[in-house]
């Protein structure tokens, strides 16, 4: 049987219908078990330019009412300002304009590392918080595009396509930038066209101090902040929330060794450079010295140092190597003891009241060097009578006429003295005045110290 050519064609044209018809039927099954998958998953493995036409459940979270995302709606922001006929990364918001622009500042000071007097200067780690508003960024048809987000976030390679104010402190030393991991930098825009940018910091800031009243001393420290570039009438600087003192915040952990940090201040200033007037602010910080490790340190060693020189006036008339001994080795360790203390301070020109209470006591131990050597001279005169200062340079006739002086020796136990020359010439009405000059010190230089001390802490520890 003869099949006709017609007849075979008709047949292969059924047979490539069937196989057309078919593979439509597959994928269309393939894509709605696909749709039914991404919906009960919330993933879309789509190109990002086919999801934002029909945006997954986890996409909607992340875009705005308008459809865009986060990224999306940034790079928007950024490429329409930059189209536009001002410069929003190297000029303020309203540089083309006759007001200026304001920025408000908050600190907030993370932790205050050292206070150095041979230097003064002070380092601190600060959060430094700037606030401003610049429109350019979100125009009238822009403004829409946030939808439900109350803010923007922008990441460190946006932040540098954004104008942000030229800030230095005019009293700093040596600053620096946290850059661990990444750069310690963070800022936001509103829909308003608010921007909030903050940035942390560590400070090395000069801080002169007044050390009369050292160690019982309070200082005060300031961080100021000033726009190098812009004078007062294109770039203004004021204090956030400057109605209440939130505006310097100091956290609450601070704590240093030797001060207590008592209070903190915002304040104005105003500098004038190259004939302009800059804008600038100020924040004080109240410091008081701790006076515990000097009462340990310096105080009570003096004191002993002192005490330990009266011994001298218990021993007897004729213990001369004992006492010149102890005298000298007093007045040698409260020398050094004050080089001690002046060693970590500044050359300063006047005095401070650690200078007072290290000279007074050297003068007491002095003084009790200088009582042993009167009780000498004068356990070797028979009488005062006719004793005056020329006497003292005189040579005693018995040595013009060759005799020999008794040379007496006394045991600091108070035993019995040995004599070493058989000439014995005692005075005895001396040796009583002596021992009437020790008894009367026994009593005048303990009352003369404690007096010194009595007055001395009175007038520093109340004194503002």
């Amino acid at each position: 049987m003869r099949i006709s050519l017609r007849s075979v064609d008709w047949i292969y044209l059924h047979l490539i219908t069937v196989i057309v018809v078919c593979g439509f039927g597959i994928v269309g099954s393939v894509d709605n078990n696909k749709k039914r998958y991404e919906a009960a998953t919330g993933s879309d493995h789509r190109p990002s330019a086919l999801r934002a036409d029909v945006p997954s459940t986890r996409s909607r979270r992340r875009s705005t009412s308008k459809g865009l995302s986060r990224s999306q709606l940034l790079e928007l922001l950024l490429n329409t300002a930059k189209t536009g006929d001002q410069d929003v990364k190297n000029t303020p918001p309203n540089y083309n304009s006759d007001t200026a622009t304001d920025i408000e500042v908050m600190l907030y000071v993370d932790s205050i590392d050292s206070i150095n007097e041979a230097n003064m200067d002070f380092t601190l780690s600060v959060l430094l918080h700037l606030q401003w508003k610049d429109s350019r960024l979100v125009s009238f048809n822009i403004g829409p595009s946030f939808g439900n987000l109350t803010f923007l976030e922008f990441d460190s390679q946006s932040i540098q396509r954004i104008w942000v104010p030229d800030i230095f402190f005019p009293n700093e030393k040596r600053a620096s930038f946290h850059d661990v991991m990444m750069a310690n930098q963070m800022m936001r825009l509103y829909r308003d066209g608010l921007i909030l940018y903050i940035s942390r910091l560590s400070m090395t800031l000069s801080c002169p101090m007044n050390l009369r009243y050292y160690p019982f001393d309070k200082q005060s420290c300031s961080v100021q902040i000033m726009s190098f570039g812009y004078a007062e009438d294109k770039l203004n600087l004021k204090w956030m929330n400057s109605t209440n003192s939130d505006a310097v915040v100091v956290n609450d952990i601070v704590e240093l060794p030797q001060f207590e940090v008592t209070g903190s201040e915002p304040n104005r200033c105003r500098k004038k450079y190259h004939q302009s007037v800059h804008s600038c602010l100020q924040a004080n910080f109240f410091l008081a010295r701790n006076i515990g490790y000097y009462v340990v340190q310096m105080y009570i060693p003096s004191i002993l140092i002192v005490m330990l020189s009266w011994i001298s006036f218990w021993l007897t008339v004729n213990s001369v190597p004992g006492r010149i001994s102890l005298g000298v080795l007093t007045v040698l360790t409260m020398t050094t003891q004050s080089s001690g203390v002046n060693a970590s301070l500044p050359r300063v020109s006047y005095t401070k009241a650690i200078d007072v209470w290290m000279s007074t006591c050297l003068v007491f131990v002095f003084a009790a060097l200088l009582e042993f050597a009167i009780v000498n001279v004068l356990s070797r005169k028979e009488t005062l009578s006719g004793f005056t200062i020329r006497n003292v340079f005189s040579i005693p006739r018995d040595f013009e006429k060759g005799d020999q002086l008794k040379e007496q020796s006394s045991p600091l136990d108070g035993g019995p003295r040995r004599e070493s020359f058989s000439t014995k010439r005692q005075g005895k009405r001396g040796i009583v005045y002596a021992m009437y000059l020790d008894v009367a010190s026994r009593i005048g230089f303990p009352v003369a110290f404690l007096l010194f001390i009595m007055v001395y802490w009175l007038y520093y520890i109340n004194v503002e």
